[in-house]
């Protein structure tokens, strides 16, 4: 599934979202998750290091960062329109999404968004 569909089932579930990265030593040696958890239910996706949908993924430490849907939701008309997401944090959870969107002259474009985390988590 794409991460628009991720995101618009997460929105759906919960006004918050938590992104984390995180060991898990069975399956994924270091790799991203996004996690809502609400009254409507909970879900997680989980982004393999080696998954079509990633070129390249950098961590050095487990982080887990909360965000508001509310103040994400603007940016998925960007996401809809792009050819590619770029998404980082950095350490103190700040969230940086770049989006390459192809106009309609083929030109491209960079469309940036950036959100800073809700609360921090225990």
């Amino acid at each position: 599934m794409p991460l628009s569909t991720h995101l618009d089932n997460a929105r759906n579930l919960s006004n918050i979202l938590k992104a984390i990265s995180f060991r898990d030593h069975l399956q994924f040696p270091l790799h991203p998750r996004l996690s809502t958890l609400g009254y409507s239910g909970n879900a997680h996706y989980d982004y393999p290091k080696d998954s079509d949908m990633m070129e390249l993924f950098q961590c050095t430490k487990i982080q887990t960062n909360r965000y508001k849907m509310s103040l994400l939701k603007p940016s998925t008309k960007a996401l809809a329109l792009s050819c590619k997401v770029s998404v980082r944090t950095d350490s103190p959870g700040f969230l940086s999404l770049q989006y390459l969107v192809r106009n309609d002259d083929g030109q491209i474009c960079f469309v940036e968004y950036y959100c800073c985390p809700d609360e921090e988590v225990e």
